[in-house]
């Protein structure tokens, strides 16, 4: 008897037990396979998981002690505090700790001011890798933020003045010193909610660890993406965005004053067409 005519010969009930013991077999290796398979993504998940917390975590530390420059606060003191304050209440900034007038050590001066500024560029640059969405968006809003106030700087160099006149790099630099003080004076409750916020959101981030993938970032598509645009439509909102005229006005005068040239309204109005 051949091989083949044994096993055909095989009465029902053995087939019936050699295809259960088959089918049982094959169910159990299946399920092998696929619990081994889960278990092992889930591991590396878990793993995954763990790397970025842990990435997230130091990162947003180093962001936030970055950001203490901002909360080492100073009051003006030098005698002249109360000319200062009668000048800001003249142009119709509003002061949050009148009459008293505080501020940042990042806004004593135009060099405190660029280092922080270069600075914090920088971090965001370093660390945005390792942030989830909401907080990275929220820091690129406080980097055109900043962009913003150091564009007030700018137009010192941009106010007509008469030729014969005209600002070289010593006169700006020392004019700009002379504006960016007012201006952490007169923002420094709107940069304190920014970064509260920011500490939130950072917070939030690492108690609710998210591992999707954003589908845009403000860096990689063109700079008119829609993330630009919100930050645009956010800037817009702020007391910075709000009080440029005055700024602008602050501006104006102090150069006028600088170069001891007589500043009149009608002055004003024709410079404020052309500095638009």
């Amino acid at each position: 008897m051949t091989e083949t005519e044994f096993f055909l010969s095989l009465p029902e009930f053995m087939w019936d037990g050699i295809f259960n013991i088959i089918v049982t077999l094959g169910a159990g290796l299946i399920i092998a396979f696929v619990t081994t398979f889960y278990l092992k993504k889930k591991d590396e998940i878990t793993r995954v998981a763990g790397v970025i917390l842990e990435k997230r975590v130091n990162t947003s530390q180093e962001i936030l002690n970055y950001l203490e420059k901002l909360s080492f606060k100073k009051e003006f003191k030098t005698g002249s505090e109360f000319d200062l304050y009668q000048i800001l209440k003249e142009y119709g900034f509003d002061l949050p700790y009148e009459p008293h007038l505080q501020y940042s050590e990042v806004f004593e001066s135009m060099e405190n001011f660029r280092d922080f500024f270069h600075g914090f560029e920088n971090i965001i640059a370093t660390n945005k890798l390792w942030l989830n969405t909401k907080v990275r968006d929220h820091l690129f809003f406080m980097q055109g933020y900043f962009a913003s106030v150091n564009a007030l700087i700018i137009q010192i160099g941009r106010v007509p003045v008469p030729k014969e006149m005209a600002l070289n790099v010593e006169d700006v630099n020392s004019l700009a010193s002379s504006i960016i003080l007012p201006a952490g004076i007169t923002l420094d409750y709107e940069i304190s909610e920014l970064i509260s916020e920011l500490e939130t959101l950072i917070v939030d981030s690492v108690y609710n660890l998210d591992l999707k993938r954003p589908k845009n970032t403000p860096m990689r598509n063109t700079l008119l993406n829609k993330d630009t645009k919100n930050i645009e439509k956010k800037l817009k909102k702020t007391l910075l965005y709000k009080e440029q005229e005055k700024y602008a006005n602050l501006i104006i005068t102090t150069v006028y004053e600088y170069l001891g040239e007589e500043f009149t309204e009608d002055k004003f109005e024709k410079m404020m067409r052309e500095m638009k």
